[in-house]
């Protein structure tokens, strides 16, 4: 499973819910169109089933995507969201281009013959979504009041730019950028990204203003140097 490391990590602290989405894994095929919005259904009608109640969502690359969906569309059953190398739309605005390059070939590499049996069908509508969802507007992700962690590497797939807007239009948001860092950050550094989500979820948020709490910790930090002046 692609987050077995922070399965491992955030289940000594913390009950984690972890499911293959429609269409993925262990899961059944279904008979209509793979989109983000019936899979983020499937999430609310599990958390329902669950009786969980408001939880924190983690979610990773089409998680990302579904934990931002979930914000969107069932805001009472979210408490804070980390989404990392999530996008918005199945663009070169949302993508470096190379990556679509690469699904268009792994499609197109795939042999007549393969994508006629049950398995050629799901992997296709899986490759399929990258090209064609998600499409999620600026006013819609504004309606996301949880307090949302936006997160990618900064050699990611994602293009910093449009992470930035992501972040840019969240009312309740934190940005984390991982150093030297691609869209497996997840996997590769396990131990940096886990203690990032980790603070985020474990601290209360307070949202930031640019310019009064720096002068304030400009005034801390002029008196903490006056007591050590001699």
């Amino acid at each position: 499973m692609g987050l077995s490391a922070q399965i491992a990590h955030f289940g000594k602290r913390y009950q984690v819910i972890a499911m293959d989405s429609r269409d993925h894994g262990r899961s059944g095929d279904s008979p209509d169109t793979l989109t983000y919005e019936r899979m983020t259904d499937d999430l609310a009608a599990l958390l329902d089933h669950l009786k969980t109640g408001p939880v924190n969502v983690l979610g990773w690359s089409d998680g990302g995507i579904e934990a931002l969906l979930l914000g969107i569309r069932h805001p009472a059953k979210v408490k804070k969201i980390a989404a990392m190398a999530a996008n918005l739309n199945p663009t070169e605005d949302a993508y470096h281009p190379e990556f679509i390059a690469v699904v268009k070939s792994m499609i197109d590499a795939t042999p007549a013959a393969a994508r006629d049996t049950p398995q050629g069908r799901r992997a296709a509508k899986v490759r399929g979504m990258a090209l064609d969802e998600p499409h999620i507007d600026v006013k819609v992700r504004e309606a996301i009041t949880a307090p949302t962690l936006i997160l990618a590497g900064d050699h990611d797939i994602i293009r910093d730019e449009h992470t930035v807007e992501i972040y840019h239009h969240l009312p309740n948001s934190q940005l984390a950028i991982f150093p030297n860092a691609t869209h497996m950050v997840p996997f590769d550094d396990p131990a940096l990204f886990n203690a990032a989500v980790e603070r985020f979820f474990s601290t209360p948020f307070v949202k930031k203003d640019r310019l009064h709490d720096a002068a304030a910790s400009i005034k801390k930090q002029r008196a903490s140097l006056e007591r050590h002046l001699p």
